[in-house]
C-alpha cells in the first residue's frame, strides 16, 4: 500500500493511506451519510476525498485509506477508512484542544502545551489537575474541562467498541452523537430500534449490526422486529395505515429471509401483546395495523364525529342569498350557483370539504365565505399545511393565514421534539376554521388540529383531491370525501379567464388521463404560448436542456429570473435527472463565482437559492420557504426571505438545501412563474397521473415538460395511487351513519 507522495501523483486505482487536516467540508448529503472534504497532508499536498465522512469537520486531523478515482470534478480519493488521528505536531493538538473543549481558545491551548508539551494528552487522561500550573485556569474552569473531557475519553472508549464489532467510525459517530452514553445498551438489547430512528440505517443495515452484537437469524426478537419493521416502511414508504395480513407475511418474509411460516406464529404473539393490531377490511379480509397507526386512524374518525355532532353555529337566515350576491359586488366578481350554495352550507354545517382542479374557483369562494362569515360577526381563521401555501392564501384573501403548526401553536421541548402548545386541555378559540391545500394533511396532523377544535367550531377544508397525497400516512382528503357522510362540494366549471390557459386545459386533460395538448413548432414561436415540451433521448440530455432552460433560453425570451423566477420540479432526488445532480449543475451555471461557505451542510456559496427543509419557528421560516444566501461570517449567515434578512446559524445551515431544483413533493402548496417538470424514462417507475398533475398546477405562468412521448403516456396512464391501504372513510361512516 503507498503513502501519498510529495509529488502528489495521483494514480488512478491505487491504494493510499495517509494523516491529513481537514480544511474544507465542500458537501454533505441530506441524509448523512456521504461527504466530500478537503484536505491537507502534513507536507502539505492538498487533495479531495468522498465517502462516509458526514461525522468529520474542519480542522480534525484524521488517519485515511482509500482509493484514487477519476470524476467529473477531477481525481478523488474514494474513503475506504477514516478515524480521527490526535495530532501530533504542537500547532495541531492547540487547534485540537482549542475545537474540543468549551472556553479554551486556540491561546489557552498554546500554553497548555507550552507547560506539559508531548505529555499534554497524558496530563489530561490521568493528572487533570496538574492544569491549575497553567495561567489562566482556576478551579471552576478546570473542573468544566475535567468534565468534558472525561466525556471524550468516555466516547473515544466507545469508539473502540463499537469499531471492535465491525461498525465504521462514520457509523459509530452518528450513533455516540444521537443516542450518547445509552448506545451499547441499546446495541445489545434492542439494535433494531436504529432502523426507525437513525436516517439512512434501514433495516437491513440494523440487522447487520444485530448480527455484529451476537444475535442469530431466529431470534424472536430479530422475527418480531421484522414484522413491525415491515408495517413501518409501509407507513413512511408508501403512506399505508395498514397491510393485508398475506402482504404482511410475505413483505416480513422477504426482509428477514426466512420462510413465511415462521413469521405467523410471531404476528399471533404481537397481537396478543397488542403490539399491533388486527381488524377486517369490507371483504372479511384479516388486516394489520401497528398500534400506533390504529389508534390514529380510529381517533381521527372520533374527533370528525365529535364535531358534526356538536351544536352549530346560526342557520343561515332567508337573506343569505342577497347578501353573498353583494359582498361578490363589492369584491367585483360573480359566483358560479355551485360556489353559492357552498357559501350557503359552509355556513350552516360543522364540517365540510371543498374540491375542485385548477380554475374551478376555490380560492375566490374562499374570498366571499371569508366576507359572508364576518358580516355574521363569526371570527374566520385560515391555515394550510405549509408555509408557502399559507403566504399565498393570505396574498390571495387580504386575511390572515397561518401554517397549521403555527395555529396549534408549536413549541419545541428540551428533548428536542415539539409539541402542540393547542390541545383539548387548550383549546383554539370558537369560529370557522378554513383550511387551504387539504391533500397534504396526514392523518397524524389532522388529529392534532381536530383535538384543538372546541365544540363550537366548524371547519372547511378546501384542496383537489386528485394531487399528490400527504408524505405522510393516508389519504385524509379523498378518505373525508369517500366516507359520504359529510358535505362535500366539487367545483368543476373552469371559468373563463383560466380556460383560456394552457395549463389549466392540460392539467384538467392529464387529470382525467389524456394526454395534454402540445404546441406546434408554430404556435411555440406564439409570445403568449405557456406550455413547451421538449423530448430527452437520456437523463444526460434531460440535464442538458434544463440547463439551457434556465440559464439562457427563459431568462431571454420572457425576461425571467433564473434564480427567482425558474424551479425545476422532479421525482426523485438521487442519480442522473435527480434533485441533487441538477442542483450541481445549476449552482456550477448560476453562481459559480459565489464564495464557498466555510464548512458549509451542502457546498453552499454566497447568492445560492436555497429551500428551508423543516418548519423554524423561532426564525419564522417554514418547509418549503425560498430563500438566497447574502452574507457569512463566521457561525452566522443571512439569508433573505421574500425580502426579510433571516440570522443562520451552523446548526440551522443543516436544515437548508439548494433550490434550484426540488421534488414534486417539495413543491406542493407553492406556485412559480416558471417551472420545468422532468419525467425521464430512467424515474418511470416513480411516474403517475397525479404527480404529473401536481407538478404542472405548480406553474403560474410557463410550464415546461422534459419527457418523452412514451415515458408520459405512460405515466398519466398509471392511476396507482388508489392502492393506500386506509380505512379512515369506513371508520368516519361507521360512526356517522
Amino acid at each position: 500500500m503507498a503513502e501519498l507522495l510529495p509529488s502528489f501523483e495521483k494514480k488512478i486505482g491505487e491504494t493510499v493511506q495517509t494523516t491529513a487536516r481537514i480544511t474544507r467540508v465542500r458537501y454533505t448529503s441530506p441524509d448523512g451519510t456521504y461527504a466530500i472534504l478537503d484536505a491537507v497532508t502534513r507536507k502539505r499536498i492538498d487533495f479531495t476525498m468522498v465517502g462516509s465522512l458526514a461525522s468529520f469537520h474542519v480542522d480534525e486531523e484524521v488517519r485515511v485509506r482509500g482509493t484514487w478515482v477519476d470524476s467529473k470534478y477531477g481525481v478523488q480519493l474514494r474513503v475506504e477508512h477514516c478515524e480521527v488521528a490526535l495530532p501530533t505536531s504542537s500547532v495541531g493538538l492547540a487547534r485540537f484542544l482549542s475545537s474540543q473543549l468549551t472556553g479554551i481558545g486556540l491561546r489557552m491551548a498554546e500554553r497548555i502545551i507550552q507547560r506539559f508539551g508531548e505529555n499534554t494528552v497524558s496530563v489530561l487522561d490521568n493528572e487533570p489537575d496538574r492544569l491549575l500550573e497553567v495561567s489562566g485556569i482556576s478551579k471552576k474552569k478546570l473542573q468544566t474541562i475535567k468534565d468534558e473531557w472525561a466525556e471524550k475519553q468516555s466516547s473515544r472508549q466507545t469508539f473502540v467498541y463499537l469499531q471492535g464489532h465491525g461498525l465504521s467510525y462514520d457509523l459509530s459517530a452518528r450513533l455516540i452523537a444521537h443516542y450518547g452514553n445509552r448506545i451499547i445498551p441499546i446495541l445489545t438489547q434492542q439494535p433494531y430500534l436504529l432502523a426507525k430512528e437513525i436516517n439512512g440505517i434501514g433495516f437491513k443495515r440494523a440487522d447487520q449490526i444485530a448480527t455484529q452484537m451476537g444475535i442469530s437469524p431466529d431470534n424472536p426478537m430479530r422475527i418480531e422486529a421484522g414484522i413491525d419493521y415491515a408495517l413501518y416502511d409501509a407507513e413512511n414508504t408508501d403512506g399505508h395505515c395498514y397491510l393485508p395480513l398475506p402482504l404482511l407475511i410475505a413483505n416480513a418474509s422477504r426482509l428477514l429471509q426466512i420462510p413465511e411460516d415462521a413469521i405467523k406464529p410471531h404476528i399471533d404473539g404481537l397481537i396478543e401483546r397488542r403490539s399491533i393490531r388486527k381488524d377486517t377490511d369490507d371483504n372479511g379480509e384479516t388486516i394489520i395495523y401497528r398500534a400506533f397507526m390504529w389508534n390514529l386512524e380510529r381517533a381521527v374518525a372520533a374527533e370528525i364525529a365529535r364535531m358534526v355532532n356538536a351544536s352549530s353555529h346560526a342557520k343561515p337566515t332567508d337573506d343569505d342569498l342577497s347578501r353573498i350576491r353583494q359582498i361578490e359586488t363589492h369584491l367585483g366578481i360573480e359566483l358560479a350557483e355551485t360556489q353559492r350554495q357552498a357559501v350557503i352550507t359552509g355556513l350552516a354545517e360543522k364540517f365540510m370539504v371543498i374540491t375542485g382542479g385548477p380554475g374551478t374557483g376555490k380560492t375566490t369562494l374562499v374570498r366571499v365565505f371569508v366576507a359572508a362569515a364576518e358580516e355574521r360577526e363569526i371570527p374566520v381563521f385560515l391555515a394550510a399545511p405549509t408555509g408557502r401555501a399559507a403566504k399565498r392564501l393570505n396574498e390571495t384573501t387580504a386575511h390572515e393565514a397561518k401554517t397549521i403548526h403555527r395555529l396549534l401553536e408549536y413549541a419545541y421541548s428540551d428533548d428536542s421534539h415539539g409539541n402542540f402548545t393547542r390541545d383539548r386541555d387548550n383549546p383554539l378559540p370558537a369560529g370557522i376554521y378554513i383550511i387551504d391545500e387539504a391533500s397534504m394533511i396526514d392523518l397524524a396532523l389532522m388529529r392534532a388540529l381536530l383535538v384543538a377544535l372546541p365544540d363550537e367550531a366548524s371547519i372547511i377544508f378546501v384542496g383537489d383531491v386528485d394531487q399528490l397525497p400527504s408524505v405522510g400516512m393516508g389519504t385524509v382528503l379523498k378518505d373525508l370525501i369517500e366516507s359520504r357522510r359529510l358535505p362535500v362540494i366539487r367545483l368543476k366549471t373552469v371559468f373563463r379567464q383560466a380556460e383560456q390557459s394552457k395549463i389549466v386545459q392540460n392539467a384538467h386533460r392529464i387529470n382525467d388521463g389524456i394526454y395534454p395538448l402540445v404546441p406546434t413548432r408554430e404556435e411555440m414561436m406564439d409570445p403568449r404560448c405557456e406550455f413547451f415540451l421538449f423530448n430527452a433521448a437520456t437523463p444526460e440530455h434531460g440535464e442538458h436542456l434544463i440547463e439551457q432552460l434556465v440559464c439562457e433560453k427563459l431568462p431571454k425570451r420572457f425576461g425571467l429570473d433564473p434564480m427567482s423566477e425558474i424551479q425545476v420540479l422532479c421525482p426523485m432526488r438521487q442519480n442522473t435527472g435527480g434533485v441533487e445532480h441538477i442542483n450541481q449543475i445549476l449552482q456550477q451555471r448560476l453562481n459559480s463565482g459565489g464564495m464557498p461557505l466555510e464548512g458549509s451542510y451542502q457546498g453552499f456559496r454566497i447568492g445560492d437559492r436555497v429551500m428551508q427543509l423543516k418548519n423554524d419557528y423561532d426564525h419564522d421560516v417554514f418547509n418549503g420557504d425560498i430563500g438566497t444566501i447574502m452574507a457569512s461570517q463566521g457561525n452566522k449567515t443571512l439569508i433573505e426571505f421574500d425580502g426579510r434578512v433571516v440570522e443562520y446559524t451552523k446548526k440551522h445551515m443543516e436544515n437548508l438545501a439548494l433550490a434550484y431544483a426540488c421534488t414534486v413533493h417539495k413543491s406542493q402548496g407553492s406556485e412559480y412563474p416558471a417551472v420545468i417538470c422532468t419525467f425521464l424514462r430512467s424515474q418511470s417507475f416513480m411516474l403517475q397521473r397525479n404527480l404529473v398533475y401536481t407538478a404542472l398546477t405548480r406553474a403560474r405562468r410557463i410550464a415546461i415538460f422534459i419527457t418523452d412521448q412514451y415515458t408520459l403516456k405512460s405515466a398519466i396512464e398509471n392511476n396507482r395511487p388508489a392502492d393506500r391501504y386506509t380505512r379512515l372513510a369506513c371508520r368516519i361512516a361507521d360512526l356517522l351513519r
